[in-house]
């Protein structure tokens, strides 16, 4: 596929996690390492369903590095980041956690850059800037707001985002060696399995498999997941292997203002420094693709 392609799954991996966003919201309050033991259970599930009736296999002519990479990017990224950025989540609250997700992408592009040999072209520095001052400006909240915050909390959502953005940069080499729903299949794999052992390790297994039980709070679990989980992956890692990850990164990043749009739509207020924001963000990626 061409770089092209990759843009077009990264743009649409931010569309559907602001529609799961939205679903997310509805579950209500819920034991998050549970809703991130099943939502990561469910898509793995999914995910083999998906390879069985496509007639694929999993890859045993694999190098170990590339599997080291892609069960060490599973367990990074879905056991060790979740976990860090939702305990965070329940200190400081969403607002305050979005605005340290802004820092996901420049990340991602600084250790792409000293660690994967990616160039920063000038597109990407022209409109890296843009991205993350729009994303701010959506993401703001009032110094009296601020001053309340918990720092304990900020820095595990800080801690979460970033060693996400470790976590991606480590598959990078092994996704462009992979099939793409092959290569996801395992990471999901391992991040769900690595929650297992460490659930039952802490002695909580019964509460972190509580939500696998039928139960009514699946009517929106479910198609948050499918959304969020199911499809998000696959077209984040799809991003992240046809195109450099820094420019995936910059592109999954306007989820934020997809989410803002949704909100807008179902009648929320919309302060005007958001809409400020929306629109430089939304320019740094008009230069991100023409570049």
């Amino acid at each position: 596929m061409s770089s092209f392609a990759g843009e077009v799954m990264a743009l649409s991996c931010a569309v559907c996690w602001a529609l799961a966003v939205v679903l997310f919201r509805r579950i209500g309050p819920v034991d998050p390492r549970a809703l991130n033991l099943f939502k990561n259970v469910l898509a793995s599930l999914l995910l083999l369903i998906t390879m069985a009736v496509t007639g694929q296999g999993f890859a045993h002519s694999r190098s170990p590095e590339d599997w080291v990479r892609l069960i060490g990017s599973g367990v990074v990224g879905l056991t060790i980041a979740d976990t860090l950025f939702f305990a965070g989540l329940q200190r400081v609250g969403a607002s305050v956690a979005a605005v340290t997700d802004c820092v996901y992408s420049p990340t991602v592009l600084v250790l792409s850059a000293l660690l994967l040999g990616e160039s920063l072209r000038a597109g990407l520095l022209l409109g890296a800037p843009l991205v993350v001052l729009g994303l701010l400006l959506v993401a703001w909240q009032s110094p009296k707001a601020l001053l309340r915050v918990d720092r304990g909390g900020v820095g595990l959502c800080l801690a979460g985002v970033v060693t996400t953005a470790m976590a991606v940069v480590i598959a990078k080499p092994a996704l462009n060696r992979s099939d793409l729903i092959e290569a996801t299949t395992v990471r999901l794999l391992a991040g769900a399995a690595a929650l297992v052992l460490w659930d039952g390790a802490a002695g909580t297994l019964t509460r972190g498999l509580s939500l696998l039980r039928p139960q009514p709070l699946w009517r929106v679990a479910i198609p948050a997941t499918v959304v969020g989980t199911y499809l998000s992956m696959l077209l984040w890692l799809g991003g992240i292997k046809y195109t450099t990850a820094s420019r995936a990164a910059l592109l999954n990043q306007m989820g934020m203002v997809f989410a803002m749009g949704l909100a807008w739509l179902s009648g929320e207020a919309i302060p005007r420094q958001r809409w400020l924001g929306a629109g430089l963000a939304l320019t740094g990626v008009g230069v991100i693709l023409v570049s």
